[in-house]
């Protein structure tokens, strides 16, 4: 049975067999406080304490006194709740007090929660660093592609050099010849995009900028292309050129 201590409210969790037939005092685990607990429903109360005599109590006399009164052994009467209370020598048994499990939800649904945001975070760097990823573990750039088709930057697997530039006179006007090279350092075919040209400034401020076709369509595993472009009249402040791959539109 569960009891609940009427000061503080504490419940304990108690056998019917601890309380008895006739009840018991107990005393809070937590507030020390004592009652008189009654006996649980169904308790079967305890047998007389007087015996009866069989065909020798039915032959007595109507008045004759029953239960020994002669010698002193009459029944006591029953002990109300008060008489456990005050007696000092019927100790109320000490309760433990029933602790309530927790839920384990709040720890469970926090643990979830550490893991979704873990997760999330992984693929936004798997996504961000893809290149260096794919770069790292060719098996990835599969998934990158069936994820999205152009996943992956625009020249990914290709190493593109310029291997020259020359400012010439043409006709009047100033003529800026970029020679370069492609080359495929991956083991699988790579399709070619098409290039940029950029000249900066000697603060790194972008002056102009041009677009390059792509020399070819497609390389193979271990090739390389060579690519030329020219420009008409670079800018005169120009102290730097950069060729990147640039998908165009």
């Amino acid at each position: 049975m569960i009891l609940a201590c009427p000061e503080c409210s504490a419940r304990f969790l108690v056998p019917d067999a601890a309380i008895g037939a006739r009840g018991r005092p107990v005393r809070c685990g937590r507030c020390s406080h004592a009652w008189y607990v009654p006996p649980p429903p169904g308790a079967v109360p305890p047998a007389a304490e007087s015996e009866m005599r069989g065909p020798q109590a039915a032959s007595e006399p109507a008045d004759a006194p029953k239960g020994g009164a002669d010698n002193g052994e009459s029944t006591p009467p029953p002990r109300g709740p008060e008489d456990f209370l005050n007696d000092e020598s019927a100790k109320p048994a000490q309760l433990p007090v029933l602790r309530r499990e927790r839920s384990r939800w709040p720890a469970r649904i926090a643990w979830i929660a550490v893991a979704a945001i873990a997760a999330v975070a992984a693929a936004a760097a798997a996504w961000h660093y893809r290149a260096e990823v794919a770069a790292y573990w060719p098996d990835a750039e599969a998934l990158y592609d069936a994820i999205d088709a152009d996943a992956l930057p625009p020249g990914f697997g290709l190493r593109l050099t310029i291997e020259d530039s020359v400012n010439a006179e043409r006709d009047g006007k100033r003529v800026l010849s970029i020679t370069g090279r492609i080359e495929n350092v991956t083991s699988r075919g790579r399709r070619v995009p098409g290039l940029r040209g950029i000249l900066f400034s000697e603060d790194r401020r972008e002056l102009q900028h041009w677009t390059i076709p792509a020399p070819m369509a497609d390389l193979a595993p271990a090739r390389a292309v060579e690519f030329k472009t020219e420009l008409s009249e670079p800018s005169r402040d120009a102290v730097r050129i950069s060729i990147v791959f640039h998908e165009s539109g």
